[in-house]
């Protein structure tokens, strides 16, 4: 079979983005043929799993950067990817090479071209993505990779470890792709607690909900696992246009990624990190700790940037959760103040649950699409009439780049651009976006 060639990142990109995005349903099957074509190894080294409606990437951050800190070798998949693809596969903080990426995609090609011809058909792009980050992970002897979920967790590829030692951390659940995880939140605790190990440990932050919480007791009792449960006052953090900070045990921990929710992701990667430290034998250092929560950074999460001179927030929000953790940490660092938000969203998300959340902050709303097909006419101007329901000013603009021209010549104040990662992906592909010379000194 002749081999697949990539001159360059991106063509292997492309090779990529052709892929289904979907694919027919065959549960874990396709994922596991793929990896097993490539020796499964996924299973060859220490990982963490990480699933949750919210916080799940922020959690990620936290929790390779407290593990890089304490000097081991962390790989890490993240999803989505803001300005390049290989954000998806780091290694210790840092995006892999365009070279190794290349080299990479090169070698799992052949293991998707001999899939493509099976009964299950082509392996769809998120599952050739795990792939590449278990493959890489592998190779080069990470000391423990952190995998973030793509959607749920039961069925999604990243759940094809089966290593007994696997480590599982969920977050925040709430509603989010009702259409493949359930209409209600219960239904989607149980997809999430699909990723707890049998006969292993998983930590989780309390749900309020009692339902949810009945769902992840007797998915772990059924599993044999055992559960470390973070209850959701026991992050207490104070937040402040210098920064935000975590109060744990007496002592203060500057965090890297801003607002009060981060105290409980930050709090759960601190477990996680103190689960492993006892487990596997080394020592928790408590200033590499501090190194590790204050280092964390992750794109497109409350990013306070400079666009043309004035103060850009960029933030990928798309469901009713983030939206309102981005309206609470809006608040807490632009007191009293209001802004031009840019939206733009997908279709299967909830238009009345953002402009709730957004409305009181907001001066006005530019909606617009992201220009590659995932959001249609009919979604940018459902959106639109819902935010016209809050008497908000409305202006609707196809191109992302002249809806931020648009909303920076209407405001004084900040603009947020948020709704969808693949529009802050887009306003960045086309613009000058320089660190704010007064926040480089700041967590962001």
């Amino acid at each position: 079979m002749p081999q697949t060639t990539f001159a360059d990142v991106d063509r292997a990109t492309e090779y990529l983005y052709a892929l289904p995005r979907g694919g027919k349903s065959v549960g874990l099957a396709r994922a596991t043929a793929l990896f097993e074509t490539l020796g499964s190894p996924q299973d060859q080294i220490r990982s963490v799993h990480v699933a949750g409606t919210a916080g799940k990437g922020s959690i990620s951050a936290f929790l390779s950067s407290i593990l890089t800190a304490h000097g081991l070798r962390v790989g890490a998949h993240m999803s989505p990817h803001v300005r390049s693809i290989l954000e998806r596969f780091q290694i210790s903080g840092q995006p892999i090479s365009e070279a190794t990426f290349i080299e990479a995609v090169t070698s799992i090609a052949p293991a998707v071209t001999h899939l493509r011809k099976s009964a299950m058909g082509a392996p769809t792009f998120f599952e050739v993505a795990n792939a590449i980050a278990f493959h890489h992970f592998s190779s080069t002897f990470v000391d423990y990779s952190v995998i973030e979920t793509g959607i749920g967790g039961l069925l999604d590829a990243t759940n094809t470890i089966t290593r007994a030692d696997k480590l599982a951390v969920i977050g925040r659940i709430g509603l989010d792709h009702t259409d493949l995880l359930g209409d209600t939140v219960a239904q989607v605790a149980h997809h999430k607690a699909g990723i707890l190990p049998a006969g292993g440990h998983g930590i989780v932050l309390r749900p309020h909900q009692s339902s949810v919480h009945a769902v992840l007791l007797n998915a772990a009792r059924t599993r044999r696992c055992t559960l470390t449960e973070v209850g959701n006052n026991d992050a207490v953090t104070t937040v402040t246009p210098e920064g935000t900070v975590l109060h744990l045990d007496g002592a203060d921990y500057p965090l890297g990624l801003p607002g009060h929710h981060q105290g409980n992701n930050a709090l759960l990667a601190l477990r996680a990190a103190e689960q492993l430290s006892a487990r596997d034998g080394w020592d928790l250092d408590p200033d590499a700790v501090h190194r590790g929560l204050s280092g964390a950074s992750l794109p497109g999460r409350f990013q306070r940037q400079v666009v043309r001179g004035r103060e850009v927030i960029l933030d990928g929000a798309h469901n009713p959760i983030k939206f309102a953790a981005l309206v609470d940490t809006f608040r807490a660092v632009y007191p009293g103040q209001r802004a031009t938000w840019v939206l733009a969203m997908k279709g299967d998300k909830d238009p009345h649950g953002a402009i709730a959340a957004i409305a009181p902050v907001a001066e006005r709303v530019v909606v617009t699409r992201v220009p590659d097909g995932e959001t249609d006419p009919l979604t940018a101007w459902r959106l639109a009439e819902v935010a016209r329901t809050t008497s908000l000013p409305v202006t609707t603009v196809d191109d992302p780049h002249e809806a931020l021209d648009i909303a920076l010549a209407m405001s004084d104040g900040p603009v947020v651009v948020s709704g969808s990662f693949m529009l802050l992906s887009a306003i960045e592909d086309g613009i000058d976006v320089l660190p704010h010379e007064g926040l480089t000194e700041l967590p962001t």
